[in-house]
């Protein structure tokens, strides 16, 4: 059986939910193993500032989903797929596009680092990126101060 590879790229509410998320995933896994296919991939990117505001939001979830379909049922699921995101995921599905993929795609693609990524980052690595060098070392030569004030107000 002859099989194509396809991704849809979606684009969530900022706001969606890992059992949201979760519901999506099994959405996949289930439809491509009715039609004796194959999930490939199901990534979640994180979260990015959109160009212009969609439904009022400035900012998006974008999750990209690899599957192979075979060539005799693609119709019938895609309309489904479409039809999924319409009535279940109205809420959380913001945008939504599939496409075919050619046989020679790369299984590894890259992606600009997403916003909530830098959530993590070390605080010193942000301070000296943002070119803010003197601003918490002020603040860690008051704290400093203030502390050895108080061990001695303790002593005496």
């Amino acid at each position: 059986m002859n099989k194509h590879k396809y991704e849809t790229l979606v684009l969530a509410h900022p706001q969606i939910t890992a059992d949201e998320l979760s519901m999506i995933e099994n959405y996949f896994e289930k439809i491509t193993d009715e039609a004796t296919g194959e999930l490939l991939n199901f990534d979640k990117w994180g979260k990015y500032r959109l160009a212009y505001p969609i439904q009022k939001n400035d900012y998006g979830i974008y999750i990209l989903i690899r599957y192979e379909l075979p060539l005799d049922k693609l119709s019938q699921i895609f309309k489904e797929i479409e039809t999924f995101f319409k009535i279940k995921c109205n809420e959380t599905v913001m945008r939504s596009v599939t496409r075919k993929l050619s046989d020679n795609v790369p299984k590894v693609y890259k992606y600009p680092e997403p916003i909530d990524a830098s959530k993590s980052a070390n605080l010193d690595d942000f301070i000296k990126e943002n070119k803010m060098e003197g601003f918490l070392g002020n603040v860690k030569e008051a704290t400093s101060a203030s502390n050895e004030t108080k061990e001695d107000e303790a002593k005496e």
